[in-house]
């Protein structure tokens, strides 16, 4: 992927020399205004026609003052939100979801101010209400609308909001792509020099070097032109480089601004932690966030709870008939890998006749002579699983995740698949989603623990508590119709 490439393709570049200028320039400060002028009309025009279609709200005073103090508001809090933002003006996404959010935010505290001054029963709740779903609608379409026409002008350099010289460090895809992107956003070129890339150019023969040639072309274009900045994009490898263009430029009376390459934007977008006067930057996040680890932990509680307390009878005549068939003991234990790698205990029915726990686990097979009447039907079943929900409660395990295997078999494939310890991210579960789509039971071969792996790896990336209900859901009927377990 090229330095530059942030996922648009290119469709017209100006490769050199100056920018062919725009038809009309206004600057982000105007666009801004014009944005606030058109949500006040569409504000006011929504409560007209409001009263209009429903005339219940009293006097043309309370009427106007209703307006002034929704319009403030509106307009608040879309500032507050960055709704206005020059950035955000050309994406129809961002100005809807803002505008929505904003004006169900607006008639809130609208409500609150009207409970707490005792005035609700001054307006008609039909006509406020009525005032909201068409402001709502209104305002909705304008930004959308706005949103598109500016893109589409943008596109068609035919409207810009900022002029800048541009600073190149890439090759010729490189500037192809800046120059599409900048116009795009509604950025007008008035300069552009290229540099190549990791080049020792020097000043030979009293040649400029590039970086002088770089400030000259700057300057001419200031001559011309009122500038807004010089935007350099280079590789944040390239420190000589940018070190000897900031020296050049420093006699320019304009800010300079070095653009992240797409590797080093992928990391700033990432969250920072201050550790005193350290700064650090997140490259791996975890699998669950604090608030995700509390729903999915509140989650494992309330079902393991309610579980035992509905499953405990089955769970005592199973008991009982263990002991009759083979006496003691009743639980099987054995140790595996939990979060982190942490080793636990694990809890099942006993259901063979050996309790393997050492550096040879043999998997159960189909007709393992090892395996009890009684251990056959539980295994059948899943009941030889319950007693896992007491480790659900003590923290080791949670009710769905991926399930845990002898450490004897995770030292084995730790070996052969080079992602399998990444199932460690989160807790081991009872059930889990790579259960659920079928790859339970034996793993004869490295690819059938391959694909188990590769499931449980999408369910890490990929988790939210309607997940994890979807596959407690699922399990349940797996229990009943599947044929891997034995």
């Amino acid at each position: 992927m090229a330095l530059f490439d942030h996922g648009r393709t290119p469709s017209h570049a100006w490769l050199g020399g100056n920018a062919e200028r725009t038809r009309l320039r206004w600057s982000g400060e105007a666009l801004q205004v014009a944005a606030v002028v058109v949500d006040v009309a569409t504000i006011f025009a929504a409560l007209h026609a409001a009263v209009a279609i429903h005339p219940g709200l009293p006097v043309p005073d309370h009427l106007r003052s209703l307006g002034v103090v929704a319009v403030g508001m509106f307009v608040v809090v879309m500032a507050a939100t960055g709704g206005y933002r020059v950035v955000h003006l050309n994406h129809a996404r961002r100005r809807v979801m803002r505008a929505a959010e904003a004006w169900g935010l607006t008639f809130f505290l609208l409500a609150w101010m009207a409970f707490l001054l005792r005035v609700t029963d001054v307006f008609s709740r039909g006509a406020v209400s009525l005032w909201f779903a068409i402001g709502g609608l209104a305002l909705v379409t304008v930004h959308a609308i706005g949103a598109k026409m500016l893109a589409r002008a943008y596109a068609r350099r035919a409207l810009s909001h900022s002029r800048v010289a541009v600073v190149a460090v890439a090759e010729e895809s490189g500037v192809r792509r800046i120059c599409d992107r900048l116009a795009h956003e509604g950025i007008e070129i008035a300069a552009f020099s290229t540099l190549t890339p990791a080049t020792e150019e020097s000043a030979e023969g009293g040649e400029p070097s590039g970086e002088a040639r770089v400030a000259e072309d700057v300057r001419r274009a200031l001559s011309r032109n009122r500038l807004d900045g010089v935007w350099i994009f280079a590789s944040w490898q390239e420190r000589r480089r940018i070190t000897e263009l900031k020296a050049a430029l420093a006699s320019l009376p304009l800010a300079v601004h070095l653009f992240a390459d797409h590797a080093t934007e992928q990391m700033l977008a990432r969250p920072m932690l201050r550790v005193g006067d350290l700064v650090a930057l997140e490259i791996e996040r975890a699998p669950l966030s604090r608030f995700d680890r509390a729903c999915k932990r509140l989650l494992d509680v309330v079902v393991a709870g309610l579980a035992l307390t509905l499953l405990s009878p089955l769970m005592i005549l199973t008991a009982v008939a263990i002991v009759a068939e083979s006496g003691r003991p009743i639980l099987f234990r054995q140790y595996r890998k939990g979060f982190g790698a942490r080793p636990f205990t694990i809890l099942k029915f006993r259901s063979m006749t050996v309790r393997e726990n050492g550096a040879t686990v043999v998997q159960a097979s189909r007709g393992d002579a090892r395996v009890t009447r009684i251990g056959r039907m539980i295994r059948r079943t899943s009941i030889d699983e319950l007693p896992q929900l007491l480790n659900v409660l003590k923290g080791d395990m949670s009710i769905v995740g991926p399930r845990p295997h002898a450490i004897a078999h995770d030292d084995y494939y730790d070996g052969l698949i080079a992602s399998y310890a990444l199932r460690q991210h989160v807790k081991p579960g009872i059930t889990g989603w790579a259960q659920v789509r079928g790859h339970r039971g034996e793993t004869r071969e490295v690819e059938q623990m391959e694909a188990r792996v590769e499931h449980d790896l999408w369910y890490i990336d990929n988790w939210t508590i309607w997940l994890d209900l979807r596959i407690i859901l699922m399990t349940a009927f797996k229990v009943v119709f599947d044929d891997n377990a034995y």
